[in-house]
Parts: C-alpha cells; sequence; structure tokens
C-alpha cells in the first residue's frame, strides 16, 4: 500500500525527528482498546502498564492487530520504506496524582540498533495533555551525536526502567509538547531526545507505543526477534516473533518476559522504556 506521509511530511520529520498529531485508529477504536485493557487489570489484579510491555502485541491479540492496521503502516512506510518490522511495543499508564515522571533519554542509547531507521508510533488510548504529563521531545537532537547518560540520583521518581537519564543539560525552552486527542499518535526517531512531566491531572494517561524497524537494521548482541508486518525480511536480521493464538498464552509470556540470556532473541528486549 502507499504511504500516506506527504512529501512535506517526509522532510519536518526528517528535519526535526517527530511528526504530530497524526490521524491514527480514531476515538471509537481508542475507547475499545481502553475498555479491553481495563477488562484486563479487572480480571487478573495485574496493572496492565506494568504487564503489556516488551512485546505488547504478543501479549493481548487485539494488540496484535493493531501493529499492522493500514493506517499505521502507510505512515510508517513514508520513513522506513516498503518493508516493515514490528520489534516492539509496549502500553504506557500515568496514573493520577503519580509524581513519577520519564527523564530526558534517547531509546538508541538503550537498543543498541545500527542505523536508526527505527521509528516508534506513540497511539493516545486516552488524551495526551499538559497537565497529565504528555510526552516532550526536543527537535532536530535526532540528528547530532549519541549523547551521554547516567544513573539518576538516589530517591529520584524518574520512571525509566533502568533508572537512568541523560547526564547533560537540556534546553527546556526548546522543547515541544505532543498533544493527542484519544486515537491520534505521533510518531518520533529513536535517537530523538524525549521525556514526560507527572500526570498532575485527576484521570488517567494511557498510550501504546510500537517500535517498527526497517529490516536492514541490525541490533547489537544476541539475535532478537520481530514481526513482518508488511512488504518482505531480505536480510534475517531478527528471528520471527512466535504468533498468538489467545490472550496472555503462558509459552508466549515464557518467551517474551524471559530474563537476558534465558533465551536467544536479544540483549535489549527488556530495554522499553516508560514514557
Amino acid at each position: 500500500m502507499p504511504a500516506s506521509l506527504s512529501d512535506a511530511q517526509v522532510e519536518r520529520y526528517q528535519r526535526d525527528g517527530y511528526l504530530a498529531p497524526l490521524p491514527s485508529i480514531g476515538a471509537a477504536r481508542a475507547a475499545g482498546l481502553v475498555r479491553r485493557l481495563e477488562a484486563f487489570e479487572a480480571e487478573t489484579g495485574q496493572q496492565a502498564g506494568q504487564v503489556i510491555r516488551n512485546k505488547g502485541h504478543l501479549k493481548l491479540t487485539a494488540l496484535y492487530a493493531l501493529v499492522a492496521e493500514p493506517i499505521l503502516l502507510d505512515a510508517v512506510e513514508g520513513v522506513l520504506g516498503p518493508d516493515i518490522l514490528c520489534w516492539g511495543s509496549s502500553l504506557f499508564v500515568k496514573d493520577p496524582g503519580d509524581p513519577a515522571f520519564v527523564a530526558w533519554h534517547q531509546d538508541s542509547y538503550y537498543w543498541g540498533m545500527e542505523p536508526h531507521d527505527v521509528v516508534s508510533v506513540w497511539i493516545a488510548l486516552l488524551p495526551s495533555t499538559r497537565e497529565n504529563g504528555a510526552m516532550r521531545v526536543v527537535p532536530g537532537t535526532h540528528r547530532g551525536p549519541a549523547m551521554a547518560h547516567e544513573a539518576s540520583p538516589a530517591g529520584s521518581a524518574n520512571m525509566l526502567f533502568t533508572h537512568e537519564e541523560l547526564a547533560e543539560a537540556v534546553d527546556e525552552a526548546a522543547a515541544v509538547e505532543i498533544l493527542l486527542e484519544a486515537g491520534e499518535m505521533s510518531l518520533h526517531h529513536i535517537n530523538l531526545l524525549h521525556g514526560s512531566q507527572p500526570n498532575r491531572s485527576a484521570g488517567r494517561r494511557m498510550g501504546y507505543a510500537i517500535r517498527y524497524v526497517a529490516p536492514h537494521v541490525r541490533q547489537r548482541g544476541e539475535m532478537d526477534s520481530a514481526t513482518l508486518v508488511r512488504g518482505r525480511d531480505r536480510y534475517g536480521h531478527f528471528k520471527p516473533d512466535p504468533v498468538p493464538e489467545r490472550d496472555l498464552d503462558p509459552a508466549i509470556l515464557a518467551f517474551v518476559d524471559a530474563p537476558l540470556g534465558a533465551l536467544p532473541h536479544g540483549a535489549a528486549k527488556d530495554k522499553e522504556l516508560t514514557r
């Protein structure tokens, strides 16, 4: 299928490292997914944001269908080309009044992929606003070198699982907030500097991030896995993911959440971040 981004949008992505807002699955579909995820929490007693991580699309069949939606892939094709792998996906939830925030960081620091033909699609399942801690980005930083990161201070409410953050000062005045209505999405580059503030609102913030990779990309370390969602994989740098046939399949959970080294599919699979 043809890419949906205009030439001007592609140029803007290449210049700024992100695009937003873009049409996505729509408010009705987003609301249906919120209901499914809230039902998951009621059924299991677990927080969806803590469970639907890494390769979340392998855990719930509704999310497996979502990562192959043409409206998403048409946009991704505009920046990655016609051959597309889904490497990972995670649900990100900020509950109201939680002091936790996401420190400034670059995804490329954690994921170890070269070249940087990797894009994240961030779908707002609920509105993403200034009050509830919308993602912030610093345009153009994806074109610069990799930045140094360091451990966050003791007691920090930084939500990044590695508890690390950018070691350099950030020009906060240059930051742009990614404000999205439910059912809209943004795209951002793997090397783009980004983070987010705490949720100071009375409602939840919920978004689903999908990581798409061009097949020619390699990942450092052991071979990881991915799902081919469009075109062809002519390189074989990623093993095929299993196909989920039901929600929370124990074999799938073991595959996705095994400790590093327990399975031969990648040194960075647990490096999905919270934002």
